[in-house]
């Protein structure tokens, strides 16, 4: 599937191509004759590709000039390294070594993400591409030459049917503390429409009831929890689950994520529990 980003209007300082006439100082932009001014475009806005762990996706980045020529122009990128935090086994890019047609204002790479269901991006992972140069261009005070890109990781739909099975606990967070021993679980349907149910719930040894997650069906979000369940049940006392948002599933590669809390004497200690479909 191909994700284009919107072509937004050049995000360059344009206020240095304006001139002014002799009697009334009316700005008159000249896209022939004036400064070539070269950006990247649309990055007044958080630039967004997305991550599909069922498919690879073509993601569209632009370049822009603010002139005219009846020649091509080369542009030079890189990518910064130390401030790229994706591993690049989940991305790869077209060129780094664009031409703006002649004729042109703009140019386009391709950011592809490769598809992954073993392994996930983080959701703070970014890849940040600088613009080095654009023949015959100029940068302006306003230009954007520095772009980090985020990614919007999800599948192309939610389908919550397709949760249901046997799992393998591949996160949770006091597993060691509580010396939880049982690392696979079972998801059901229900009880109501757009829930599922985790059989065992988070720490089958602390003697926790089944986690019940209801699902935005049309984003992936987990929205709640029983929040009278069992977490856990340690000496000082029953603890119950308490939902923390950031939640998600991803039914088109069977992983659920789940933000957690303890409600009760050992409130205040957020805990992750992380499920992966087995095949």
């Amino acid at each position: 599937m191909k994700k284009s980003l919107n072509k937004i209007s050049l995000i360059f300082c344009v206020a240095a191509l304006f001139f002014s006439c002799e009697k009334r100082e009316i700005p008159i932009f000249d896209i022939e004759n004036g400064v070539p001014i070269a950006g990247f475009n649309g990055a007044f806005e958080q630039t967004k590709i997305t991550f599909n762990p069922s498919e690879d996706t073509e993601n569209t980045i632009t370049i822009g000039v603010s002139t005219l020529t009846n020649t091509d122009r080369s542009v030079n990128l890189s990518i910064d390294m130390e401030k790229t935090t994706l591993s690049e086994e989940f991305y790869s890019i077209s060129t780094l070594s664009p031409v703006i047609p002649a004729g042109s204002f703009t140019t386009d790479i391709t950011i592809t993400t490769i598809a992954s269901s073993e392994d996930l991006p983080g959701a703070s992972d970014e890849i940040v591409l600088v613009l080095n140069s654009v023949e015959d261009a100029e940068f302006g005070d306003n230009s954007v030459t520095e772009l980090s890109i985020l990614l919007d990781v999800k599948c192309p739909s939610v389908d919550i049917a397709a949760l249901v099975g046997t799992y393998d606990v591949v996160g949770s967070t006091f597993a060691g503390f509580f010396g939880e021993t049982d690392f696979t679980r079972e998801v059901v349907a229900g009880p109501d429409e757009n829930q599922i149910t985790i059989i065992g719930g988070t720490y089958i040894t602390e003697g926790a009831d089944d986690l019940i997650l209801t699902i935005n069906p049309e984003t992936g979000s987990i929205i709640a929890v029983n929040e009278d369940g069992i977490n856990a049940q340690v000496s000082y006392g029953p603890n119950f689950y308490s939902f923390l948002p950031g939640g998600r599933v991803l039914t088109c590669v069977g992983i659920i994520e789940v933000n957690l809390d303890f409600s009760a004497s050992i409130s205040g200690n957020p805990h992750d529990f992380d499920l992966v479909k087995q095949p």
